[in-house]
Parts: C-alpha cells; sequence; structure tokens
C-alpha cells in the first residue's frame, strides 16, 4: 500500500482485487472481503476487510471503511481505518477519521475530528485540524 509493514505482514493481505478507473461513476455502496483501488468516482459508502486506496483521480462522496487506508484523492465522508489511515501529499479527507495510527504528509488536508490508538473513552477529547502543509 501506501507504507512498509514493520510486522511483516503477508503481501497476500495487502494486494488489490477490486480497482475502479477513472471512467466510473458508481452511485451506490461498495462492500468485499478484498482490497480496494478507486481512481473513479463512487456515490456511497466503501467498505472492506482488506486495505482501501483511493487514487489522486479517486473520489468518495460516503463514508469508507478498511483495514488499512491511503488517500490521495479526495473522500468527503468519515473515514475509519482498523490500522493505519495515510493522506498522501494529494489526498484530502473531509469529515471525521478513526485509525491505530495515522500519518499526514506535507499538503495533505484533513478537515473534521480523529480518534487515534485503541477504543475511545467516552469522556475523551477529539483533536481538530484544518488543514496540514
Amino acid at each position: 500500500m501506501g507504507w512498509r509493514s514493520k510486522s511483516g505482514a503477508s503481501e497476500q493481505s495487502s494486494q488489490i482485487e477490486n480497482v475502479l478507473g477513472r471512467s466510473v461513476h458508481v452511485h451506490g455502496d461498495l462492500k468485499a472481503d478484498g482490497a480496494f483501488r478507486i481512481d473513479g468516482t463512487i456515490d456511497g459508502a466503501v467498505e472492506s476487510k482488506a486495505g482501501i486506496v483511493i487514487g489522486e483521480s479517486g473520489t468518495v462522496n460516503g463514508p469508507v471503511q478498511g483495514k488499512d487506508v491511503v488517500v490521495a484523492g479526495h473522500v468527503c465522508g468519515n473515514v475509519t481505518a482498523a490500522g493505519h489511515l495515510e493522506i498522501l501529499a494529494s489526498g484530502k479527507i473531509e469529515g471525521d477519521i478513526e485509525a491505530q495510527s495515522l500519518r499526514i504528509a506535507t499538503g495533505g488536508v484533513f478537515r473534521g475530528t480523529s480518534r487515534m490508538g485503541g477504543k475511545p473513552s467516552e469522556d475523551a477529547g477529539h483533536a481538530i485540524l484544518s488543514s496540514v502543509k
């Protein structure tokens, strides 16, 4: 995906099984056990038990939920990563995020609230970031 695993996780778990090209525009939800790469536009929820990569030309208008998530395009919705979330320099998320770990490259944009690490406590505060440049 967009980072190197230190734990030696198998390559098979991050292999892209589902690719939506630039010319694809989906109105509806996508759900799969395998990894997604999205270079087109999705108007709906995207959910995978594996990784999700949103390419530079990719746009998701809805929630995104996956194991590890890489955003190089645009997401307008909440993003939940059971593992790692990475926003690349060309990436933009407008919505709340929740992940075990997070990396935002210089130029990446995040507008919303974030929760990181283990299970959030009910009275824990939310970090608010408007943009990272």
